[in-house]
């Protein structure tokens, strides 16, 4: 349908001074616990988004806004700034030292509440929540846990629909039925790795019953190159800068038709 495809892009391998504002932030989110997150100000925001790394959700986030890995989302922050969105890219919370078994609980949706109130505070704009592979867990179920003070919409990209072990995070697991926002899926249609096959999207769009519109992008391109979960079709490897691209234009145009506003 889309081109579409991702590039690794690391804030190590771009100077800092590369990115819009960029700034690193904690702050409390429930008793005795802190989020540590990074945030990127877009120059004219037309959205803002939390961005939620896949894996076990553990990025390492430095002092001067580098971290420790860089994927798909994680070191996305200049393609999204570039395209219009504002972002707050999070690392665990100060009590866990990896998001398994936890992607899906309220204290999960409790830490990514307060990064979605700080982004409100920042611009009046409307915020998204953008998860790649495991992190489309932590998305969704945000969404379905916060209702009204969740996210305004949310992107599904490569999204773990199998778990034969722990490490997998399925969205699926979430209860998608109480998701009423927007939903974008993208997926590339060649992803290999075992817990996220292209197959299985028409499961996961109609699993999302409730959601104001859901609609899907099939990736294409790129290279596949490394492991097929960590790299690859799977991280829209070379094709990065284009699927950023179409998630904002396609965030851009629902807003726009949603409002009247161009």
């Amino acid at each position: 349908m889309n081109r579409l495809g991702i590039v690794l892009f690391a804030l190590c391998a771009q100077p800092l001074a590369s990115l819009a504002q960029i700034e690193v932030k904690e702050l409390p989110s429930r008793p005795g616990v802190t989020v540590r997150f990074v945030y990127a100000k877009a120059e004219n925001p037309i959205a803002s988004a939390v961005l939620f790394q896949g894996g076990a959700g553990a990025i390492g986030i430095f002092p001067n806004g580098s971290m420790r890995v860089e994927n798909f989302l994680s070191g996305g922050a200049h393609r999204f700034t570039s395209n219009g969105i504002s972002v707050a890219i999070p690392d665990v919370p100060s009590d866990r030292r990896t998001l398994d078994n936890f992607r899906g609980t309220l204290e999960h949706a409790q830490d990514n509440a307060v990064m979605i109130a700080f982004l409100r505070q920042q611009a009046a704009v409307p915020v998204w929540a953008v998860g790649t592979s495991n992190g489309s867990l932590s998305a969704a179920a945000t969404a379905a846990h916060l209702k009204d003070k969740g996210p305004d919409g949310i992107v599904l990209t490569a999204s773990t629909t199998r778990a034969p072990v722990s490490q997998a995070h399925s969205v699926l697991t979430a209860p998608l039925h109480e998701v009423t926002v927007p939903a974008l899926i993208v997926h590339h249609k060649q992803d290999a790795c075992h817990v996220t096959p292209f197959s299985a999207m028409p499961e996961l769009m109609a699993a999302l019953k409730s959601a104001k519109t859901v609609e899907l992008i099939e990736a294409e391109g790129g290279t596949n190159n490394g492991s097929p979960c960590h790299s690859g079709h799977h991280q829209f490897q070379g094709i990065e800068a284009a699927v950023t691209k179409d998630i904002a234009d396609w965030i851009r145009r629902y807003q726009a038709a949603s409002t009247g506003k161009p």
